[in-house]
């Protein structure tokens, strides 16, 4: 938002009050025809209506001042601004991978039609998200697992959940006996629509574009226009020997896949210099288990509290640009837990035994999210 005070220079915004005195007394020594100004009257309720007009037009300059620059723009004015640099906000995409199908016992080849749906138990809200098959995948004879192409049903980072989320087939598949998701069954990060703040960063980096060489910041301009990419940190300091400069990718999952990798990779070899030695790598996701003690009054009933410790605190340790993702701090969890749910007195981490801060290259996910609930 623009500075109060230099909107005020440029349109300030009368008092209604003072308007109306100063108008009034215009009237008044022009020799009007009308004189009765009184509140009561038809004429003081017409004038009313217009000097509220009056500065009701002006915030609306003020507003459009406002949004005609990248800096302050807000909604959709900032959108439209991005059009003038040849940007425009990042889609949100579908999440891509592979459901493991399996059975006991080898027996005769199985179709898994596309279409078929596949989907997660309820959370704590009791909604379950829904992947949809998209080939047609062949279980062959005496063969005891195969994966299965599957797309989230809905664009959204929320679809990429962790492995041994997706257990459970919305239709019975007869010769089918297990479900699930393995460790690096994503093929494509899912993720949001941009977010605004992500976008104007963006756009006033727009310039670094016209560099004639290829600078850190023109490529992480141009590498962070992929559709996909959370954000991306250039290493051009030689960390490889001369020449060297490393492109490392945070995706909405943390580690970017070898096809985001990929994108990523054809945009930077469009600027890259003739003598620049690039390698596009994915951020390092480390996986911290999480360790909370809780305490409560007594007599305080505990139904689901674990379930809402544990949906806040993931919540907290969401992958976003809102927070450092190498660093895990015991403070912020803590005020997380005791903000979201009013019960709880007190709040301990036991582990990580300490704050968690890695490498710049790093990301830290929660893994297992262990709640002790006590009474005081």
């Amino acid at each position: 938002m623009i500075d109060k005070k230099i909107l005020d220079e440029i349109f300030p915004v009368p008092e209604l009050t003072n308007l109306r005195d100063t108008k009034i007394a215009e009237l008044k020594n022009a020799g009007f025809a009308i004189t009765n100004f009184n509140s009561g009257g038809v004429f003081y309720f017409l004038l009313m209506i217009v000097l509220q007009i009056y500065i009701e037009i002006i915030e609306f300059f003020r507003s459009v001042l406002n949004n005609m620059f990248v800096s302050h723009a807000t909604g959709i004015w900032l959108k439209l601004k991005a059009a003038d640099f040849s940007k425009k906000q990042k889609a949100a995409l579908k999440t891509q991978g592979n459901v493991t199908v399996s059975r006991t016992a080898a027996g005769e080849a199985i179709t898994i039609e596309k279409g078929h749906v596949f989907k997660t138990e309820k959370d704590i809200n009791g909604d379950t998200l829904r992947y949809f098959v998209t080939n047609d995948t062949v279980l062959q004879k005496d063969v005891l697992s195969t994966t299965v192409p599957v797309e989230a049903e809905i664009a959204g980072g929320k679809y990429n959940v962790a492995a041994g989320k997706i257990t459970q087939s919305l239709t019975n598949m007869d010769g089918i006996d297990a479900v699930t998701n393995t460790s690096g069954w994503i093929t494509r990060e899912g993720c949001d629509d941009e977010d605004l703040e992500s976008l104007r960063d963006r756009i006033l980096n727009a310039w670094s574009e016209l560099a004639t060489t290829s600078t850190a910041a023109k490529y992480k301009s141009v590498c962070e226009a992929v559709d996909g990419v959370l954000f991306v940190r250039v290493n051009d300091q030689h960390p490889r020997g001369q020449g060297t400069i490393d492109i490392v990718v945070t995706s909405s999952t943390g580690s970017a896949t070898d096809a985001l990798l990929e994108l990523v990779n054809t945009a930077a070899s469009k600027i890259k210099g003739p003598y620049d030695d690039v390698l596009v790598k994915s951020s390092t996701t480390t996986t911290l288990a999480i360790d909370i003690i809780v305490t409560i009054a007594t007599g305080v009933s505990t139904d689901g509290l674990s379930d809402r410790v544990e949906a806040t605190v993931r919540a907290t340790m969401a992958i976003s640009k809102d927070r450092p993702l190498n660093v895990l701090n015991h403070a912020d969890l803590i005020y997380a837990v005791k903000r979201d749910i009013s019960v709880i007195n007190n709040v301990k981490v036991t582990a990580p035994a300490e704050d968690a801060v890695l490498g710049t290259d790093y990301v830290i996910i929660p893994g297992t999210v262990t709640v002790t609930i006590t009474e005081e």
